[in-house]
């Protein structure tokens, strides 16, 4: 069975915004580590078969791209490879593994309250749509809670949010902390107007 249908692959492309190339250049990190070369050119050709012409070694990571590529991407990885959502939200997980600015940048706030105000800034920096918003911080319970408005694709999509989250605010977090994040509501399943993640610590 398909993971996306050709109609939910025409919404994502009428979507508008843009990302950084570095997304780009992380997903591919993945598809080569684990399928290897042949398996990046069978993700691109199936990029190609949803009409992006897109090619991972001309992507520029601080060049801007269309954010439905970004989105289709994994989809078309998840597709090719037949990858669970679980399988993703790994993918997610390694992403900020490979990019030396979210390591660095993040590493320089050890303080939860300054994380919780960096969050905003470095989507903005990375994403000129959607807007992320910390509506709860409890450093008693060590939860926090934030919204992600409009930047919805797929559910998939979602798996790779809570992935990439863990590690990037794990790189935040002193030796020997464990930082989880689930996603506790979501707009495609819950009728709510965001995606909502619940951060916690130990």
């Amino acid at each position: 069975m398909p993971v996306i249908s050709k109609e939910e692959v025409n919404k994502i492309l009428q979507k508008k915004g843009e990302i950084r190339g570095a997304a780009f250049q992380s997903i591919g990190d993945f598809v080569l580590k684990h399928k290897g070369q042949a398996g990046l050119a069978k993700v691109e050709e199936q990029m190609k078969k949803w009409g992006c012409n897109f090619n991972l070694s001309e992507i520029s990571s601080v060049a801007w791209y269309p954010i439905a590529w970004g989105a289709l991407f994994v989809l078309a990885a998840q597709e090719v490879f037949g990858w669970t959502e679980q399988d993703i939200r790994v993918m997610g997980s390694s992403a900020p593994k490979v990019s030396v600015i979210v390591k660095m940048v993040f590493k320089l706030f050890p303080n939860i309250e300054r994380l919780a105000e960096q969050i905003p800034v470095f989507w903005r920096k990375n994403y000129t749509v959607g807007e992320i918003e910390v509506v709860s911080l409890d450093k008693d319970k060590k939860e926090m809670v934030f919204h992600l408005r409009d930047c919805s694709f797929h559910p998939s999509l979602c798996r790779y949010v809570e992935g990439f989250a863990e590690t990037t605010f794990q790189l935040s977090r002193p030796k020997g902390s464990v930082m989880k994040v689930k996603e506790t509501k979501c707009s495609m399943k819950d009728g709510v107007p965001y995606e909502e993640y619940t951060i916690s610590w130990t």
